[in-house]
């Protein structure tokens, strides 16, 4: 199947068939080397780049191959939201300061969405590039192990990290009238649980994050404290207890158990063990305290 026809804009301009949205909340010098890796892809493809956050409104370093939404927050939730509301693409992706994308990146969303015309977003697979050190080995099982290639069919049991998926535009249709911490928290559980997500392990980011043991364990509680607890308001005081329950008892077993699935090797060594528990063990509390108190300021500090 081929690519699908560009799409007109309601001001007559042709769609770019993929818009990728970078999120930079510490300037345009965080996002750099993403952008080096970016920036011919997004010429090659016809791809839009959004940098949102702590950046001038002009003077992109890539001329017109790069949009800079001004927006000066350090929420990674509503900074996230801002460039899906300015995407122009027909598809659009979420990437990340630590995420550089494989050569045929945006080409390979392209051709996934052509392929899966039913699936409102594409999941695409991560590989750990920090993989040398203790605390990067164990923030990545603990975080990404099911996403992996080889990834034939869509992991089951946990809707994916942002950071892996793609999204046809008529799936975040309405988003300017929502809530910060809809995507996260509503629509991609949603999309998930409805069966409308589909993987390709042909679409690959190398993931580069590796800042010690103890931002890791912080980093998994602010990561799971900001998306359950933007879904908060939504629920009943009793269903917030419900749900922070089923978040202490549930959460931490399964990232451990999703972590020594996703290990190379036979046997998992025993300080690697011991720290992704402690990562399981933040990320059941962050769920449980965001889904009771709310997000706190977890969302202007989770990577």
């Amino acid at each position: 199947m081929g690519e699908p026809a560009a799409a007109e804009r309601d001001d007559g301009v042709k769609r770019p068939p993929l818009s990728v949205v970078i999120p930079a909340r510490e300037g345009i010098e965080e996002v750099a080397p993403v952008l080096e890796v970016l920036t011919p892809l997004a010429a090659a493809s016809g791809t839009e780049l959004l940098v949102v956050g702590d950046v001038a409104a002009t003077g992109a370093p890539s001329g017109d191959l790069v949009r800079m939404i001004h927006l000066p927050v350090t929420d990674m939730l509503a900074l996230r939201r801002r460039g899906l509301e300015e995407a122009s693409g027909e598809l659009v992706a979420i990437g990340e300061d630590h995420a550089i994308p494989r050569p045929d990146w945006c080409t390979a969303i392209i051709r996934a969405h052509a392929e899966q015309p039913e699936a409102a977003a594409i999941v695409g697979c991560l590989v750990n590039a920090t993989d040398a050190t203790l605390a990067g080995r164990a923030n990545f099982l603990a975080f990404a192990a099911p996403w992996q290639p080889p990834m034939p069919e869509l992991p089951g049991e946990r809707p994916p990290p942002s950071s892996t998926l793609s999204f046809k535009r008529a799936a975040f249709a309405g988003i300017d009238s929502e809530d910060t911490g809809w995507l996260e928290a509503d629509l991609i559980p949603s999309l998930f649980a409805a069966g409308e997500m589909a993987a390709d392990d042909r679409i690959v980011v190398d993931h580069h994050q590796d800042h010690g043991s103890l931002w890791s364990i912080r980093n998994a509680f602010d990561s799971a404290r900001s998306s359950y607890g933007y879904e908060r308001a939504k629920l009943t005081p009793s269903a917030r207890r419900k749900l922070a329950g089923w978040a202490l008892r549930n959460i931490p077993r399964r990232l451990r158990r999703e972590a020594r699935e996703g290990s190379p090797g036979a046997r998992m060594p025993a300080p690697e063990a011991a720290l992704i528990g402690s990562i399981a063990l933040a990320a059941g509390l962050g769920a449980a305290v965001g889904t009771l108190l709310g997000p706190g300021v977890s969302a202007d500090r989770v990577a």
